[in-house]
């Protein structure tokens, strides 16, 4: 029996959390016992997915690290895994946590969630609207690292490295109710679903909070201008803070429990984001969910008539992947040659007509991504399991 310990203290986004659990999910339980550390925000979601998960405190490092501490102690994992190395550097003032700290303080192999490939980025991040920014090379000392598929190749990682399949279905291996039928209602119109993260709320820099405060604007423009009746289910902490087109049913949910979210996400027409690395976008692409990928490849002085209306707050644009961090440049390496990023439709967010012939495109239906996304849930299936290739990578890093 190994033991699995998952740290997941981020307090602005639950997604990594999830695709812990999700990956976790798939572990056997009669070879596998996995356990849970994490922000307060992302206990919920977790034992939803019935992951056992004991929350961070909101006191100081010391009574964390002394938490800690006593949880290692009783359950005496095998390994220490990251939902996110960035997360956990960015939360040691309040937690005390650093993957430096995991390894000096318990001797035990040290992981990390490594969604992007960060080693082949060099750690140069293009930020949206400012510098380009070094940052500290976190996963190069993990003993392993677990690149989930999706967005990852569906293609075995080198030594030290497990491609892990996120979890197909819904409930299917515990949590605390099965999907059922009632939590996605039928609809009387076409359904796009819509997700947010609190991060997304938030730019690191003057342009980033401009597009991050335009966003909502520039979404219910664009799905406007289709031309349709939709309804529109948005999760997220903060629902649009304007009136809507009459032709648009808009529902906001600060919160869905997992059996739920899920059962709305898979019964939508579109899944809408602007976020490449996006979890639920993930998710989507995994259970047949035609989707739309928004982004911009370009520095743009002058913008379209349509934003100054809708958005005069925005007064240019920058390259971005993950709205509004920026990220283009970052995720080539991810992008490049990779299946995944052919399963879901992308345009310019700020091309109305390309978005526009996208949307009508996926809600009239588009045969040729659902082919895409079966041949790269089947080349999912045809890697070795998370089991597989956890005990092979695990054995090798406790030997170490």
């Amino acid at each position: 029996m190994r033991r699995l310990l998952f740290l997941a203290p981020s307090t602005l986004s639950k997604g990594d959390a999830s695709l812990a659990a999700d990956m976790a999910r798939a572990l056997p339980r009669k070879k596998f016992q996995v356990g849970f550390v994490a922000a307060a925000d992302s206990v919920a979601q977790l034992h939803d997915l019935g992951m056992p998960t004991l929350a961070l405190t909101a006191g100081s490092p010391a009574q964390n690290l002394a938490m800690l501490d006593r949880i290692v102690a009783g359950f005496a994992p095998d390994l220490l895994i990251a939902a996110d190395a960035f997360a956990v550097h960015q939360s040691r003032g309040w937690t005390g946590l650093g993957l430096d700290v995991l390894r000096e303080r318990y001797g035990r192999p040290v992981g990390s969630l490594d969604r992007l490939g960060w080693p082949d980025t060099g750690y140069a991040v293009d930020v949206y609207g400012g510098p380009r920014t070094q940052f500290p090379p976190l996963l190069d000392d993990c003993d392993v690292l677990i690149r989930t598929g999706p967005p990852h190749r569906p293609e075995p990682g080198p030594p030290g490295v497990v491609v892990a399949p996120l979890h197909l279905g819904g409930l299917q291996y515990g949590g605390l109710r099965p999907v059922s039928d009632e939590d996605a209602p039928r609809a009387d119109r076409p359904v796009v679903f819509l997700v947010n993260s609190r991060w997304e709320y938030t730019g690191t820099t003057p342009a980033a909070q401009q597009l991050a405060d335009a966003l909502p604007r520039l979404l219910h423009s664009l799905l406007a201008a289709v031309g349709r009746p939709l309804r529109i289910i948005h999760v997220g902490p903060r629902g649009w803070r304007f009136p809507t087109a009459d032709h648009l049913d808009y529902q906001h949910f600060s919160r869905l429990p997992y059996p739920m979210f899920h059962a709305r996400l898979t019964s939508a027409d579109v899944f809408l984001t602007a976020n490449a690395l996006s979890s639920t976008l993930a998710r989507a692409v995994l259970a047949g969910v035609p989707s739309l990928l928004l982004h911009n490849d370009r520095t743009l002085t002058e913008l379209p008539e349509w934003t100054a209306a809708c958005a005069p707050q925005l007064t240019a644009a920058y390259p971005f992947r993950v709205a509004p961090l920026g990220w283009h440049e970052l995720l080539t390496p991810l992008v490049s040659g990779n299946p995944y990023f052919g399963c879901f439709a992308q345009a310019p967010l700020f091309d109305r007509a390309a978005v526009g012939q996208a949307l009508t495109g996926l809600l009239d239906g588009r045969p040729d991504l659902l082919e895409r996304q079966q041949d790269y849930r089947d080349r999912l299936a045809a890697l070795p399991s998370a089991t597989e290739a956890f005990a092979e990578t695990l054995a090798a890093a406790v030997a170490r």
